[in-house]
């Protein structure tokens, strides 16, 4: 490799202070949602994947996914903070299918691709506030990640939850959860990993849902 030269640019200099590109932490943020697209899990689960970009910038380095139904149309908790989230954008209309641009990861390129697919327009560029947790989980493959959860929505001008905002009460229900949120910790035994890496080699196949691998529906 030859002796390199360097550009004049600015793109870089938050991380230069020492700041963080990604959300990685536990706590509440407010910011916009990109996109909003529908995804199925390898056992049919549905789920909604957002797209979110806080008002500094960052975004998590994956996105995040709300599991809705199972393939049998059992409700899960997602829909629940699905519901929360339309309330605290003031999304009444609801969520009807269409198409959406969104990011996915290119293995090939090295680097984020935009993409068109199923999900939900109405969603794009509403402001919210989410409240995350960062779960430490051991992957099918026995090693150790992280990943964020949404956990709580919340009204990003007054910091009301979706209840205290449909019920016109003072927002506390936030800060009484950030105070006890702490990152939660899902990591398997070594025997646990051991045993569930060796049944993921023995069911992998051509699923086609590579990036859903780890949900348990």
């Amino acid at each position: 490799m030859s002796i390199p030269s360097y550009a004049y640019s600015t793109e870089h200099l938050e991380a230069a202070d020492g700041g963080e590109r990604y959300i990685a932490h536990t706590g509440a943020y407010t910011g916009t949602i990109d996109y909003a697209r529908a995804i199925q899990s390898s056992k049919g689960a549905w789920g909604v994947e957002l797209g979110f970009v806080a008002d500094d910038g960052r975004k998590p380095k994956y996105p995040l996914t709300l599991w809705t139904l199972s393939a049998d149309g059992k409700r899960y908790f997602g829909h629940d903070l699905l519901d929360a989230l339309l309330v605290c954008a003031g999304v009444e209309s609801g969520l009807k299918p269409g198409k959406v641009r969104y990011w996915r990861w290119d293995r090939e390129l090295g680097e984020e691709v935009e993409a068109v697919g199923d999900g939900y327009p109405a969603l794009k560029g509403k402001r919210v506030g989410l409240l995350l947790q960062r779960e430490l989980y051991t992957t099918a493959q026995g090693k150790e990640a992280s990943r964020l959860n949404i956990v709580g929505v919340f009204d990003p001008t007054t910091r009301q939850t979706a209840s205290e905002k449909a019920a016109g009460l003072e927002p506390k229900k936030l800060s009484e959860r950030l105070a006890s949120l702490k990152d939660k910790d899902s990591r398997k035994s070594s025997d646990e990993a051991l045993s569930r890496t060796l049944g993921a080699a023995a069911m992998a196949g051509g699923s086609g849902f590579d990036d859903f691998a780890d949900a348990p529906f």
